[in-house]
């Protein structure tokens, strides 16, 4: 184990989860996003703000940090959309500028599963700091989903933590989820052209 913590944004696992290879190209080798993907994302962040004006008492935005301690040397740091303290319970919502799915994915819910690992990573967090239950939701442009952080959806997030720490760890190159989302991708062509050297490389 190196000395130095793996420090891991809920925003950056978002991305892994929908394909390692985006962590790859946007964080290492800063590759520019293309000028569509930069306009939706000015978009975004104007429909989150727009989001806020409309929470008040929530905490909004505010960066936390905590170790993982079920994984040495994984260290969570981000900023949630926004939350609210309550006696009991903590109520976390992240807002995404997007449509929900049509039908439930992998973890049996109607949210796309990167959303819900990340929602989960903040959840872990506000859970570690604050000791209580996290409800959840995942706010989308035509709908919402809600849920409890529970310890299967804990398990989940630090399977993916892992994966990302060993990727982290021993420099390995992630293997690209296929499927048709790759169609939109903007990295498409690039990932073909590495693919394509690797291929070269092992024969």
């Amino acid at each position: 184990m190196q000395n130095s913590k793996i420090r891991v944004n809920p925003s950056r696992l978002h991305q892994f989860v929908y394909c390692p290879r985006i962590v790859f190209f946007d964080h290492y080798l800063k590759v520019k996003k293309p000028l569509r993907q930069r306009i939706r994302m000015w978009i975004g962040k104007l429909l989150h703000y727009i989001h806020h004006l409309f929470r008040p008492g929530y905490v909004k935005e505010e960066l936390l940090r905590v170790d993982v301690d079920e994984l040495e040397g994984v260290e969570l740091v981000g900023k949630p959309d926004s939350y609210k303290i309550n006696d009991d319970v903590i109520v976390l919502e992240e807002f995404k500028s997007t449509r929900m799915p049509k039908a439930p994915g992998k973890m049996n819910l109607l949210a796309w599963d990167n959303d819900i690992i990340q929602a989960v990573a903040y959840a872990y967090m506000l859970n570690k700091i604050y000791g209580k239950k996290v409800m959840v939701i995942i706010r989308y442009i035509d709908g919402a989903t809600t849920f409890e952080y529970n310890e299967l959806m804990k398990l989940n997030l630090l399977a993916y933590l892992e994966e990302y720490r060993k990727i982290v760890e021993y420099k390995l190159f992630p293997e690209a989820k296929r499927n048709r989302r790759c169609n939109r991708c903007q990295y498409r062509e690039l990932c073909d052209i590495v693919d394509s050297d690797m291929i070269i490389e092992e024969r």
